[in-house]
């Protein structure tokens, strides 16, 4: 099951938004992987990495090099690749055979989504075509068996009657030469601290 929350789709698309007119978009989903109780897998989206990529009106191309790179967080992250995403120019969301060999990976359950129109109109993914690795080589999924693998989370759940409930005694302004300083240290935990630098 992949989980793509809505932030982290809409910067899929806001990507798209900026490619050349008429260009394949692609771009890949990395989050983090666990098992549920049940022994279900899951992946949580939480970056979208955009490869430096070759596109044409027609297909695009990531070199090995590129692919490398566009890899290269991921130790650092403890991130993991998720999936792909990328468009075609018509409606036609199927895998062609260029899709099949230039997809992220050949691995049983990878997943790959194909935007129509490069994503014009902001299409959720349920709108794209949705690919599957198996071990006769990929497949695009049924509409009834979506649910099964992918799903969408909102990024704001607001349960507010008014936007702002604001206290009618009002509060006292504070400025910053008048609080107390704070005691705890502003440095990152270590586990998130890494004295490696990201590639640019």
């Amino acid at each position: 099951m992949l989980t793509i929350p809505e932030p982290v789709w809409h910067a899929v698309l806001d990507a798209f938004a900026t490619a050349p007119p008429g260009h394949e978009r692609v771009a890949y989903l990395d989050g983090v992987r666990f098992h549920d109780a049940t022994g279900v897998r899951h992946g949580v989206a939480t970056t979208v990495t955009l490869p430096d990529a070759h596109t044409t009106p027609g297909n695009y191309q990531v070199s090995a090099r590129a692919m490398e790179q566009a890899g290269s967080h991921f130790e650092v992250l403890e991130l993991v690749r998720l999936a792909q995403v990328h468009t075609h120019g018509n409606d036609w969301v199927n895998h062609s055979r260029t899709d099949d060999g230039r997809a992220y990976s050949q691995m049983d359950d990878a997943l790959s989504l194909v935007l129509p129109h490069h994503a014009a109109g902001r299409p959720t993914p349920f709108q794209a075509g949705v690919h599957l690795r198996g071990p006769q080589g990929w497949r695009r999924l049924h509409r009834d068996e979506l649910e099964n693998h992918v799903r969408l989370l909102p990024g704001t759940i607001d349960h507010r009657r008014h936007p702002w409930n604001a206290c009618p005694t009002g509060t006292k302004e504070t400025s910053t030469d008048a609080s107390t300083p704070s005691t705890t240290s502003t440095r990152w935990p270590s586990r998130w601290w890494s004295r490696r630098k990201l590639p640019s």
